[in-house]
């Protein structure tokens, strides 16, 4: 029997085998990725594709020899049942970490209890008396699902990770695409490259995503400094304004109540700049409390209506802040001459708010 199922196994089970090594040794004792992404649901994918291999190798197996007739049936079933939940973790890994899962399991067990009807009629799939597979009218639910989860997963990137550099989110939409055309495979050539296709994802996803956290400020998870500097150069010729941002009172704050309230509106800050920022709104923690904004091919009404977008998600958390503006009126000038420009207003304008701040404790 052993050396029946060795000749079975195939190049695509080896590939599946190594990419799930390699996979579980990169998560295993690893820290979550960020706030962003579940890194633990990462897992459920693994699991799944590591009992859809040797599910495979069963079923072929047991395809063989008509005496392996119940073999064959549970193996099926498992088959069916297991494809919605590698995908249901590759889904899970992107969807909102404060956000109730338990419902897209119903889906999946659903889908495992309808396939499972296979072992008393021929509702999803049967044997014909020459133990010939064949398709139920309800065959295709497995794959439907997946479709589903898939889709929903290109809507929640498009949604979630919308504030990366033009081009970065590409790679995360490719992977995705990916799944869905190895399901669509799956279904009308009965090609099974979903498993390898969902591993090389993952893999990707998870590496290209700890990759990005490099270039992210791990307090406020804007984009970082070094990351400011390298598209400035990248850019520059796109960038149609600058904005330069500081938080008032921070100080103040640290003092009196802590340096933890003091990260605390960092981060509320950083939020209100997430909230307006896009393809064509970059916002960045330069560090401590200083912020820079970079619109790339902006108009003036673009412009002005993300900032008091953004002034007024500030004012809600009942902080305060400082901007300073530069427009690139001609082409002539430079993005060094841009930001000097904006940090300039800026500080006469954080030079105000303290006059007036300092004359208020006075009185």
């Amino acid at each position: 029997m052993l050396e029946e199922l060795f000749t079975l196994f195939s190049g695509e089970h080896y590939l599946s085998i190594m990419l799930i090594l390699i996979l579980s040794c990169i998560l295993w004792g690893r820290n979550m990725l960020s706030e962003r992404v579940r890194q633990d649901s990462l897992w459920v994918t693994i699991i799944s594709c590591t009992l859809l291999v040797f599910q495979d190798i069963l079923e072929n197996y047991a395809q063989l020899d008509a005496a392996r007739r119940t073999l064959r049936l549970f193996t099926s079933i498992a088959g069916y049942s297991l494809r919605p939940v590698a995908v249901l973790g590759f889904l899970l890994t992107v969807w909102p970490v404060n956000y109730k899962r338990w419902q897209f399991w119903l889906p999946v067990a659903l889908n495992a209890l309808l396939y499972a009807t296979a072992l008393f009629m021929p509702l999803t799939f049967s044997f014909d008396e020459n133990y010939i597979f064949q398709r139920g009218p309800l065959n295709g639910t497995a794959f439907v699902i997946c479709i589903l989860y898939l889709i929903l997963t290109l809507i929640i990137l498009f949604n979630r990770f919308r504030d990366m550099r033009s081009g970065d989110n590409g790679i995360l939409y490719l992977c995705t695409l990916g799944c869905l055309g190895a399901a669509f495979m799956d279904i009308f050539l009965n090609d099974s490259i979903l498993v390898p296709a969902l591993l090389i994802s993952s893999l990707t996803f998870y590496q290209f995503l700890r990759t990005q956290d490099t270039d992210h400020d791990s307090l406020t998870r804007l984009w970082n400094r070094m990351t400011f500097y390298e598209d400035c150069k990248k850019m520059k010729n796109a960038v149609s304004a600058v904005a330069s941002i500081d938080m008032n009172g921070l100080k103040e704050i640290n003092d009196s109540r802590g340096h933890e309230a003091g990260d605390r509106a960092l981060r509320m800050i950083s939020l209100a700049l997430r909230r307006v920022m896009n393809r064509k709104v970059l916002a960045y923690r330069i560090g401590g409390d200083e912020f820079m904004v970079l619109f790339l091919n902006c108009g003036d009404k673009e412009i002005a209506k993300a900032l008091e977008r953004f002034q007024d998600e500030v004012s809600q958390t009942g902080l305060s802040v400082s901007i300073g503006v530069a427009k690139r009126q001609q082409p002539r000038y430079s993005l060094d001459e841009l930001i000097r420009s904006s940090d300039r207003q800026m500080y006469e304008e954080k030079r105000s708010y303290y006059q007036i701040h300092n004359r208020r404790k006075r009185n």
